[in-house]
């Protein structure tokens, strides 16, 4: 497997991010439209099983008795998203109720009547000997990837898709975080294991990034609604939705569609789950390592447009009484408009409409906030 990660030009490539995962994660807003994917072969595997719908839509009245297989029915067309993190059952040889594994008396198609057989530590999705482990399975069963800690560290940042592996036995392969899945290697399956004491933060896709839930945005608006609240609504029911207001609106995150909407406007925005992340055990950080694993957000620059369309950072030099800083604190205040002077003119910024106007010509210039 994995044996280090690259730290300057020229040294052998082990993990990396690949072309098809965009860093600054542009794709639009329907890419986590749907929780899975499937197609006919997937739906032709599910229909051979009897697996109970009513268990993957979160009630199944009939709980251990029930006589059809309490299984992820996406887990078992090897396209389940969650990985690790899902709450249904991934165990095919167990039967699983209320978000527990218990093991059951199943027929084969054979007929014949298999062994009650408690799930072992190989075949849980979860691992409370350590934080998380990550795993492949090639086709003979799974295996531990080495230095896992840097797919740990690059899946805990919510704008990375995935990454890209080299030396493994099957050569270099493509992992896409957001479906837990190896790209165009349908044989081969990923798994994070995580434990019981796992952190799941929420983040959603802003006007200038990822923002964690809880914590001031783009706007300088903290969502009422905190990771924790959002984790505990999800573990009831994975398939459901939780409402909050901002202002004036009212905002829905589904947890099926993995987005949040706007009730008014139905603007959507992505939303993502990752783990907080928990620094390795054994394993040094590299410098370059330590510069992925920085804040995903700096802090905001402001600035305004120029002449020819050309951009520049506000500055408390040459006669400008205010800096970008200057101007970000104000705007976390929430304030509306700030006034500064420039030589002997003054100016008024207006956050509304992202602006700068000179109080003595009315001359007006854009601003931004990067």
């Amino acid at each position: 497997m994995a044996s280090k990660y690259p730290e300057e030009e020229g040294s052998e490539n082990i993990y990396e991010s690949p072309s098809e995962f965009s860093g600054s994660d542009s794709e639009t807003a329907s890419d986590s439209g749907s929780c899975h994917s499937s197609d006919s072969n997937s739906s032709k595997r599910t229909a051979k099983r009897n697996i109970c719908r009513y268990y993957n839509d979160g009630h199944c009245r009939y709980g251990d008795k029930c006589q059809n297989e309490h299984i992820c029915k996406y887990y078992v067309n090897d396209s389940c998203r969650y990985g690790a993190g899902c709450r249904l059952n991934h165990n095919p040889r167990s039967h699983a109720s209320s978000g527990t594994n218990e093991p059951r008396e199943r027929k084969s198609y054979g007929g014949r009547h298999r062994r009650k057989r408690c799930p072992s530590s190989e075949d849980s999705d979860e691992d409370d000997s350590r934080s998380y482990r990550w795993q492949l399975d090639l086709g003979d069963g799974w295996e531990d990837i080495a230095n896992d800690h840097i797919l740990e560290a690059q899946y805990s940042r919510p704008n990375t898709k995935g990454i890209r592996i080299y030396n493994t036995r099957a050569g270099a392969i493509s992992i896409d975080f957001t479906k837990m899945r190896v790209l165009k290697k349908r044989k081969f399956k990923v798994r994070r294991k995580g434990s019981k004491q796992t952190e799941w933060l929420w983040y959603y896709r802003g006007d200038h990034g990822w923002y964690q839930y809880g914590e001031k945005g783009s706007k300088g608006k903290a969502s009422p609604i905190k990771s924790t609240k959002l984790e505990k609504e999800y573990q009831k029911n994975l398939q459901g939705s939780v409402q909050f207001p901002i202002d004036s609106h009212t905002y829905e995150i589904s947890f099926k569609g993995m987005y949040q909407k706007n009730v008014s406007t139905d603007l959507k925005r992505r939303v993502r789950r990752r783990p907080k992340y928990e620094p390795s055990e054994t394993g040094v950080l590299t410098s370059v390592f330590k510069k992925l694993m920085a804040p995903v957000n700096k802090t905001p620059v402001w600035q305004f447009e120029g002449r020819k369309g050309k951009w520049h950072t506000f500055k408390n030099t040459g006669g400008c009484s205010v800096s970008s800083d200057d101007i970000e604190k104000c705007y976390q205040k929430q304030q509306n408009t700030m006034t500064f002077t420039n030589n002997d003119d003054n100016y008024t910024l207006n956050f509304a409409r992202m602006n700068q106007v000179n109080n003595r010509t009315n001359a007006k210039r854009k601003i931004q906030r990067t």
